[in-house]
């Protein structure tokens, strides 16, 4: 920064300022956000557009009984990216205003989401014929199943990220919709990165929003299902029951994942893990110095490991069946140009995600092979 935007009255009032713990607060415009201890907030709080760095300097000091070099502050908020408004174009879910959306996270709301459950777990009860079976899942032909499955498991994921961007909405925070990955995984995502700027206690709206909906329908067609036996509703339960399942894989960054860092207070807990994890395990650090990390990062470090398993599991008790009853169905209706068909959708895939595998292993073992 110059000299004469130093002396200048600075006016940081767009930047919102959240406490987030003891002598912790979460500082942002929007885009970006620091962690900041709590008389850093007050010096932002001073910089209203009425005071120049020398004058809020002496009102901090005034206040907080600290003396900030305010000119160093606010040069690395320039360096964060923090001394200016966040500018970006409006995108169609900016369009959603919170008024829109927020009867959906209402008391009434709630209390219909408890009503159903307890239906639904009386009806299992009455008849635990309704829970889901693998082996009995695949109807009709196999080649209607099989576009059934996939088109029915995007569009509710897609359901599932409508529910995350509503809970942003209604707390005001953008949201983006994009794809990514989580580990080999191919997933829909929700980008909601102001949700900094809300309170703690907000932000579970925002990470479980995609869970509460997945269980909406899981109960819904548990009550449809114990009336009448429709193979399109069965098909919902089980895909919205392993995507409830899928998310408590929380090794990668999944909506559970976020939930169990809001709770620790850790904002970095997955890469704070994984660095407490090498550290122990290529015995670089004494006990004493690998101690010093917190509770929740040591219990997640390990779990990182755990995690490994559970994924195993999730792919050997939802996939691998999946997969198998679709095979056998298929190879029953031979022969024919669907049964065919549907053998090389399920070839396809299969071949995309070993390859997509070995691309990763290749990889992993590259950049962990000493340089020469």
């Amino acid at each position: 920064m110059t000299s004469a935007e130093l002396d200048s009255k600075a006016d940081l009032s767009f930047l919102t300022v959240v406490a987030d713990g003891p002598d912790d607060y979460v500082i942002g415009n929007g885009e970006t956000f620091v962690n900041v201890p709590g008389v850093a907030a007050a010096v932002i709080a001073s910089l209203d557009g009425t005071r120049t760095a020398a004058e809020a300097r002496a009102w901090v000091l005034a206040k907080q009984g600290v003396d900030v070099d305010v000119d160093a502050f606010l040069t690395g908020l320039g360096s964060a990216g923090l001394l200016n408004r966040s500018e970006r174009p409006p995108n169609r879910w900016d369009r959603i205003r919170p008024h829109h959306v927020a009867w959906l996270f209402s008391r009434p709301a709630h209390a219909v989401l408890i009503l159903l459950t307890a239906c639904a777990i009386a009806a299992a009860i009455a008849d635990p014929g309704i829970l889901p079976s693998l082996s009995a899942l695949v109807w009709s032909d196999s080649f209607t199943f099989t576009v059934a499955f996939v088109a029915g498991t995007w569009l509710l994921v897609l359901v599932h990220e409508l529910g995350h961007i509503s809970a942003a909405r209604s707390l005001g925070v953008r949201a983006e919709l994009s794809l990514g990955t989580r580990l080999q995984f191919l997933v829909a995502q929700t980008r909601i990165t102001g949700i900094w700027a809300v309170p703690r206690r907000a932000r579970y709206r925002a990470y479980l929003a995609g869970m509460r909906v997945d269980w909406f329908f899981a109960c819904a067609a548990t009550c449809t299902l114990y009336i009448v036996e429709l193979p399109l509703v069965r098909l919902v339960l089980v895909i919205c029951l392993s995507q409830i399942a899928w998310q408590f894989m929380f090794f990668m960054r999944t909506d559970v994942y976020y939930a169990v860092a809001n709770a620790s207070g850790n904002k970095n807990l997955m890469a704070d893990a994984q660095a407490h994890l090498r550290a122990t395990l290529a015995r670089k650090a004494r006990s004493a110095d690998t101690g010093k990390a917190p509770l929740s990062v040591r219990v997640y470090a390990w779990f990182l490991v755990l995690g490994r398993v559970l994924g195993l599991g999730f792919f050997a008790a939802y996939t691998v069946p999946v997969t198998m009853a679709v095979c056998r169905q298929s190879i029953a209706e031979l022969p024919g140009w669907q049964p065919v068909a549907t053998l090389a959708l399920v070839a396809t895939g299969w071949l995309l995600y070993l390859s997509l595998l070995g691309r990763r292993l290749i990889r992993s073992r590259r950049s962990n092979r000493p340089a020469g």
